[in-house]
């Protein structure tokens, strides 16, 4: 929209200047009146070029305000949501470690459990089989 602005703005000088020269070259004033009226036609013209350089500039430092701006928040931004993410990939790292260290210590203590249970069975059998006089259990009585 500010384009639509600056191109109208362009538009309207050139437009008096082609105006001003039109009417210069076909009214009928002496030499020193039309010299007169370039002269204020194109003072005129400079101060309007001056104006809408004015413009143009304070638009540009305005939009470049908005972009330094935007550029700020979006940094901010990701940098906040890098570091939110950051944080959450450590609780979870942290709470994987928790669960295998909690599964871990299950298995290690079933499988301690069903050793000793198996243990348990092992000497009963061999006990049963050193009460029935099988040949096996003589040879090695250490187990």
């Amino acid at each position: 929209m500010a384009d639509n602005k600056g191109d109208f703005l362009v538009g309207l000088l050139i437009g008096s200047a082609l105006g001003a020269a039109l009417a210069l070259l076909y009214a009928p004033q002496s030499g020193e009146a039309t010299r007169e009226t370039l002269k204020r036609k194109g003072d005129e013209l400079k101060d309007s070029a001056t104006d809408l350089y004015g413009q143009v500039k304070d638009q540009t430092t305005t939009l470049a305000s908005q972009v330094k701006d935007s550029t700020t928040n979006l940094a901010s931004t990701v940098k906040d949501s890098a570091s939110s993410v950051a944080t959450r990939v450590g609780e979870t790292v942290g709470k994987v470690k928790e669960d295998v260290a909690e599964g871990l210590a299950t298995v290690k203590s079933t499988a301690s459990e069903e050793a000793g249970t198996v243990r348990e069975a092992a000497k009963e059998e061999l006990a049963k089989m050193r009460q029935a006089g099988h040949p096996a259990t003589t040879e090695n009585t250490t187990a």
